[in-house]
């Protein structure tokens, strides 16, 4: 994933000195992942990336084989009095460099080195900006075939929950006793038969239950399936393949005729999928022609359901990013739970996932959406527009 040249052209179209990854134990993931370091990691250790010229390792004797397959120089700096003294040393003759540092804590996703280090590298002298959109645009955009791998995945999940829905409906129509675990186990089968892989299961709830957005199923806790309850399926899973992309989706059901569906349900998702379709058509009309952002995204979603007198049961960010992860390490839509102003690029995949959660019912639709070099393409079609009747 180190690729010099190109962070090197980056950072000087960004007009930045450098790119200093710091770490300790392991916490700065960013480092640990860009810098391909295994195995246990206890020391500090700090690598420079300038504009010009070659890196430069600054690293604990006892774990400088950990950093030689980097490129550039490797100091061996035994003691905190010799690692900072050699670290002013290199950053001397700079003025502004990236790092994992968020501004006012508002994105702690990026703010992964701790206060006393950003102080430290502050004493210096040097400006330091955040690393935000470097590591967003070298670690979470997706390559041509891991955008084919997620199309791939995202199509087989569409399918996936229509033989969901209608498991529930010929279970139902028979009279067999069935839970929202049974439903789970199906689409885990069925993520077995298509090749697809995913680290935590899938989520069916009902009625209340859907008004939890992270409620889990387990074997032990869970609700039966009946008829006339509300019904939701969120489902997420990639190829197996290191290198394969998430796709991830929840569709809404009713278990009934769709004349019986209350006309409270049809309201509230009814604003849901304007509040959807609405985050889609600010990005179509706005990529391409500037730099948009995730924080706009959530906002323009967000602004359908306040208006329509729902914004206090809209309670989650509006979208998450998507890679060989579920919840990828790119820009969110998200100006909520953190204030999300990382631009959004070609590459970038995340979801639009709108929700209403009360305390006996909840709704959610969610999509995704990847943007290309032509602009943004919904990967998850059909779009559902009402909730699906399953008699």
């Amino acid at each position: 994933m180190l690729n010099i040249q190109q962070l090197q052209k980056y950072l000087n179209e960004k007009n930045l000195d450098g790119w200093l990854l710091a770490d300790f134990h392991g916490r700065n993931d960013i480092a640990v992942t860009f810098l391909s370091l295994t195995g246990i990691i206890t020391r500090r250790a700090f690598y420079f990336i300038p504009a010009e010229g070659r890196p430069t390792a600054l690293v604990n004797p006892i774990e400088r084989e950990k950093f030689k397959h980097l490129p550039g120089e490797l100091i061996p700096c035994k003691g905190y009095k010799k690692l900072e003294s050699e670290l002013k040393k290199l950053l001397g003759g700079y003025k502004r460099i990236a790092m994992e540092y968020s501004p006012l804590g508002r994105l702690p996703y990026i703010g992964l080195v701790d206060a006393g280090t950003i102080e430290l590298i502050k004493s210096f002298g040097l400006e330091i900006v955040s690393s935000a959109d470097l590591v967003a645009d070298f670690q979470a955009r997706l390559s041509g075939v891991q955008a084919a791998s997620h199309r791939r995945a995202a199509s087989k999940l569409v399918t996936i929950k229509e033989t969901a829905f209608k498991f529930i409906a010929e279970a139902l129509k028979r009279s067999d006793r069935i839970t929202e675990y049974d439903v789970c186990r199906f689409i885990m089968d069925a993520f077995e038969k298509n090749e697809l892989a995913t680290q935590f299961g899938p989520n069916c709830s009902v009625d209340a239950n859907a008004g939890n957005p992270h409620y889990e199923p387990t074997s032990q806790f869970h609700a039966p399936v009946k008829k006339g309850q509300l019904i939701l399926i969120d489902m997420w899973a990639k190829e197996k393949a290191p290198e394969g992309i998430y796709g991830d989706i929840t569709w809404m059901a009713f278990a009934g005729a769709k004349e019986d569906i209350p006309e409270r349900y049809k309201r509230l998702f009814a604003v849901l999928v304007e509040a959807r379709d609405t985050a889609v058509a600010f990005l179509k009309e706005h990529i391409g022609r500037r730099e948009v952002y995730g924080y706009e995204v959530d906002d323009a979603c967000r602004k359908v359901i306040e208006d329509a007198g729902y914004g206090d049961y809209f309670t989650h960010r509006t979208g998450h990013s998507i890679t060989t992860s579920e919840h990828g390490s790119g820009p969110n839509i998200d100006n909520l739970e953190t204030e999300d102003r990382r631009r959004l690029a070609p590459g970038h995949l995340f979801s639009i996932e709108p929700g209403i959660y009360y305390e006996d019912c909840g709704f959610r639709t969610e999509i995704n959406v990847l943007i290309t070099e032509t602009g943004p393409e919904v990967t998850t079609l059909p779009l559902q527009t009402e909730i699906t009747a399953l008699f």
